[in-house]
């Protein structure tokens, strides 16, 4: 759906710089957008790319300082926004223009259970299976493959790619997006040590995903011991992603790919997980921390700390501590010179009391 760059600038309260009247036909990325293409820079450290970039406008932010025009191409007319990402996103979903109709119905390959609730403006795909007493609310789409089980309750909206898999007793709040192979509820990994064996402890507490959730493909959020494993609104978990039994997680928290969270783990609201980050059992994270790729937590973590490594300690100290280790060849050198003086400085007084002793004929007492 083409636009001049003057329409679309007032779409995100922007400002023009150069050519208002010129039409864009599409948003593109930086590297692959061409003439009559929008993009942006969220980063003026990437500002080189526009010295190449053939683009006809580019979003920018007011602290832009805006290249010279032998730096950049001197057709370019920018257009300046508080939060160009932001902005980029409004108007590449305008520029797409009106996307396929979404299909409505229950195809017949796919088999509901007669006791289920379903909802208005459903799409159920084939061969997605809906267990008894499971309600589907307004608006949801349970794609190919997909099975949600006995006393599920999906919310409005919500949205479930191929192959997701929903055990008994779980609810999803409104907008939830499910990718393909999430399987929540399964059961939690509890045993006890019985008898030489290892005994199963039941798992019957079921799990809550709060609204506007997104879980990436292939992640898993175990059900709760007695209690439901809960996840908090907002919460975005990438690819990848275990989430055990108990575990409390609180709104808008990022947890990124192959995150684990041992179970039991209670973790506040607004906490980001970078990849590869392991919580152990029973640990707490405060609100608002911010625990770096591959950290390993084995204690709590207090509110708007930063932690990194294994195991993870906050990051000023971790940076006090590599600071330290870069010094080791030094220290090793000044402490092999300490080493050698003391040695010769025992020497030294080892032969003065060989000099004074009585039992030396050339000693003073002598």
């Amino acid at each position: 759906m083409a636009a001049t760059i003057q329409e679309l600038a007032s779409m995100v309260r922007g400002r023009v710089i150069g050519d208002p009247e010129a039409t864009i036909n599409a948003a593109k990325p930086v590297t692959e957008a061409g003439p009559g293409d929008l993009t942006f820079l969220a980063d003026e450290r990437y500002a080189k790319a526009l010295v190449i970039s053939p683009a006809t406008a580019v979003l920018i932010a007011k602290t832009f300082t805006i290249p010279e025009p032998a730096d950049r191409s001197p057709s370019l007319t920018f257009i300046v926004v508080d939060d160009p990402r932001a902005a980029f996103m409004v108007l590449h979903a305008h520029l797409r223009g009106a996307q396929a109709e979404r299909w409505v119905g229950i195809d017949p390959r796919a088999v509901v259970s007669p006791s289920a609730k379903i909802g208005q403006q459903v799409a159920i795909y084939p061969y997605a299976v809906i267990g008894d007493d499971a309600e589907i609310g307004d608006g949801c789409t349970i794609g190919p493959g997909s099975v949600i089980g006995s006393r599920s309750r999906l919310g409005q909206n919500v949205t479930l790619h191929a192959n997701v898999v929903i055990y008994e007793d779980v609810v999803i709040g409104d907008r939830g997006i499910l990718h393909a192979g999430v399987v929540i509820g399964a059961d939690g990994f509890g045993y006890q040590f019985v008898d030489g064996r290892h005994a199963k402890v039941p798992q019957s507490g079921g799990v809550v995903i709060e609204e506007d959730v997104e879980i990436g493909a292939n992640s898993c959020v175990d059900r709760g011991t007695f209690g439901p494993t809960r996840i908090g609104p907002g919460t975005k978990i990438d690819n990848l992603a275990q989430i055990g039994h108990n575990v409390k997680l609180g709104k808008h928290t990022i947890v990124c790919a192959q995150v684990g969270i041992a179970g039991s783990v209670v973790s506040g609201d607004y906490v980001v997980m970078g990849g590869q980050v392991g919580i152990a059992d029973h640990r707490t994270i405060g609100d608002g921390a911010q625990l770096c790729a591959q950290a390993g937590v084995n204690r709590d973590v207090a509110p708007k700390v930063t932690v990194f490594g294994t195991p993870a300690v906050p990051l000023r100290q971790l940076m006090q501590m590599h600071s330290l280790s870069m010094k080791l060849p030094d220290m090793k050198r000044q402490l092999k010179q300490l080493a050698a003086e003391v040695q010769r400085l025992s020497s030294a007084i080892d032969d003065a009391e060989a000099t004074d002793s009585p039992a030396n004929p050339n000693s003073s007492a002598a």
